[in-house]
């Protein structure tokens, strides 16, 4: 008495299905053979030749060994990469298991888990498993015992034939097509065995198909937002090209403040704003548009559904004001800024390397300033770039070269009429260029991150000249952003302070709002350590940016610095700049902060200061920024002693 299994095989002979009755017969798991070298379950591997099969000694989970027959079912025409059916009858006394009959081969097929028909040599139907009849899904009258296998294939694929080609066989040997079949992708193979009769293999692809699709469309789409990623830009960016008679603009954009949101919510909140973001851009889109996330928070449509520069700049400016309005990221409103470059087909480049390299010169023309945020193209942002490149070049070498220079200041007591300090000035002495104001060079810097080292430079370079001066003279320093926010600015600071010997008192530190707001907590921890050693504290500005209350009551300034905007607003006393300036000095008067007015060029401006209790007053009024070396002449002619008479 014998029981028997059926199971499939890779080329390799390893394991690649296993039944539920050869579980049930061998106590083996699936997950315990595939993959396995078939062998290796044998304790006679090669298995004897018996009566046209193998015997062997099979050995169970449970460690129990029975005798085998195993006996190989070669499909003819499938391809080194097919599978092979393997049916194995195993027995507890009798090592000579007889071969299996037709009728056990044809219950065998039951256990596979692909779909299964056997045709005799006159390709009649013989048998199907559950598994074919599920898939197939064909009538009775058609799916039964004797049934043309022409028959079946016309149901299942609709093929016709010529009464030519009805003569020949149904379908050659090794044949396979795929069909869509009740919702699902099926693949049918058509297989010759070496007794002359034929299985039609019926495959379940539909999960396989899914996943291909997924990832072709992930290779040129962005998982994220939906959106076609940069590779899909670019095909079809080049396909578009290659069809010159097709008009089409491109718009590059940026989403600004992005970085703050992800840097300061988390990235939930930075994915969930680049979602919404492009549904917006989306929705925006015409019929054959075609929109892209590139990386980050940076974005690109290829325009099609507008033709001509107004037109594609009103569409620009209709996308800035939909992408600009506010948006709920995780339950908190938050807005962002956008500037849009924009390249047109023909006119600007017809291939796709130069039309991406010109958006982006547009888009960085478009973040540099322009009055809408929307820029195009134009040949002479190539040579702005080109003087762009050759600063950033030149600036990278200037430290070390020395090319910077220092110039200050003064700053005037109101009420004693005497210089209190300077504020130091940095100016780069480039060699072809002359003296460039830091407007033009700071900002290049801060790209390039190079502010930490020209910083600590400019430090140590004014305290060591401050010691060239009186001691009762400050001098008073800028602090980019990026400086303020690197962690060695409280160690510049002190090394300065001990390799110049220059008293802590004496050095002040001007801090905008802007490089303080994103993180309060940590720029009062790092302006405590600044006034712990006794250095001043000068707000920047003020009045332009975040100015609250609670701002100046949570960090240590002892200064206010009222901006010139204010100043050259005054009017004879009258209009908002006289008021705001008169809110701010009575403010300091209440906190014991210094107020010191910038920008003071008539004596107009002055008396109304003075008026208002000002403190202090820097402008032209008083000097125009000079060399160091002018200072010490000029102290010596403002604050003179006063003789008695």
């Amino acid at each position: 008495m014998s029981e028997h299994f059926i199971c499939l095989l890779d080329p390799a002979e390893r394991v690649s299905a296993w039944s539920r009755d050869a579980e049930r017969l061998t106590g083996w798991a699936a997950d315990d053979v595939i993959g396995s070298p078939f062998a290796d379950l044998f304790l006679a591997s090669p298995p004897a030749s018996v009566s046209g099969a193998r015997a062997g000694m099979f050995i169970c989970q449970d460690g129990l060994r029975l005798s085998a027959c195993i006996r190989r079912h070669a499909l003819a025409g499938t391809g080194t990469d097919a599978d092979t059916p393997v049916t194995v009858a195993i027995s507890q006394d009798d090592p000579d298991v007889p071969t299996q009959a037709d009728s056990e081969w044809q219950g065998t097929l039951d256990a596979l888990p692909d779909g299964i028909a056997l045709f005799d040599a006159d390709q009649g139907l013989v048998h199907y498993n559950t598994c074919f009849d599920a898939l197939a899904g064909l009538p009775e009258d058609i799916l039964k015992p004797g049934s043309a296998a022409r028959t079946i294939l016309v149901a299942l694929t609709r093929m016709e034939w010529n009464a030519e080609e009805a003569a020949q066989p149904v379908v050659p040997d090794g044949w396979s097509t795929e069909i869509l079949r009740l919702g699902r992708t099926l693949t049918l193979s058509w297989i010759g065995l070496q007794d002359e009769r034929f299985l039609l293999l019926c495959r379940d692809v539909t999960d396989l198909r899914r996943l291909e699709n997924r990832a072709r469309f992930l290779e040129q789409h962005d998982d994220l937002t939906g959106l076609a990623n940069l590779q899909g830009l670019r095909l079809q960016l080049g396909a578009l090209c290659e069809r010159p008679s097709e008009p089409f603009a491109m718009l590059y954009f940026d989403l600004f403040g992005f970085k703050r949101v992800n840097d300061s919510m988390g990235h939930a909140a930075g994915d969930e704003l680049l979602r919404i973001a492009a549904l917006r851009l989306r929705r925006a889109t015409g019929v054959g548009d075609i929109a892209a996330h590139i990386r980050g928070n940076k974005f690109a449509l290829i325009l099609r559904s507008e033709q001509g520069d107004q037109a594609v700049r009103r569409f620009a400016r209709m996308l800035r004001s939909v992408l600009s309005r506010p948006m709920s990221v995780l339950k908190h409103e938050v807005t962002v800024g956008v500037a849009i470059g924009i390249v047109r087909v023909a006119t600007d480049g017809n291939d796709r390397d130069t039309l991406m390299a010109k958006a982006d010169v547009a888009l960085h023309c478009a973040k540099g300033g322009s009055d809408d945020g929307i820029c195009f193209y134009d040949p002479e942002l190539d040579t702005l770039r080109q003087r762009r490149m050759d600063l950033e070049r030149d600036l990278y070498h200037a430290l070390a070269k020395g090319e910077f220079v220092l110039f200050y200041q003064p700053f005037l007591n109101v009420s004693s009429g005497r210089i209190v300090g300077v504020e130091a000035l940095i100016r780069w002495r480039h060699p072809q260029q002359g003296l460039i104001p830091p407007n033009d060079f700071i900002p290049v810097a801060e790209r390039m991150g190079l502010m930490h080292e020209i910083g600590a430079w400019t430090l140590e370079t004014a305290c060591r000249q401050a010691m060239d001066w009186p001691d009762n003279i400050m001098v008073s320093i800028n602090v980019s952003a990026a400086q303020f926010r690197h962690e060695g600015l409280v160690d510049n600071v002190e090394m300065a302070l001990q390799r110049t010997g220059c008293l802590p008192s004496r050095l002040e530190l001007e801090i905008t709002e802007t490089a303080m707001i994103d993180d309060v907590p940590r720029a009062a921890c790092v302006l405590k350590r600044l006034r712990d050693h006794g250095v001043q504290i000068a707000l920047d500005d003020f009045g332009t940016g975040y100015s609250s209350l609670s701002f100046l009551h949570s960090l240590p300034f002892t200064r206010i610095k009222i901006d010139r905007s204010f100043v050259n607003d005054l009017h004879a006393g009258n209009g908002d700049g006289a008021a705001i300036v008169r809110a701010i000095t009575g403010l300091c008067g209440s906190l014991n902060v210094v107020a010191t007015a910038e920008g003071v060029e008539t004596q107009e401006q002055f008396d109304y200061l003075k008026g208002v209790n000002c403190s202090e007053i820097q402008g032209f009024l008083i000097s125009r920024p000079c060399p160091a070396d002018e200072i010490g002449p000029f102290l010596e002619k403002i604050n003179q002693p006063l003789r008695l008479h």
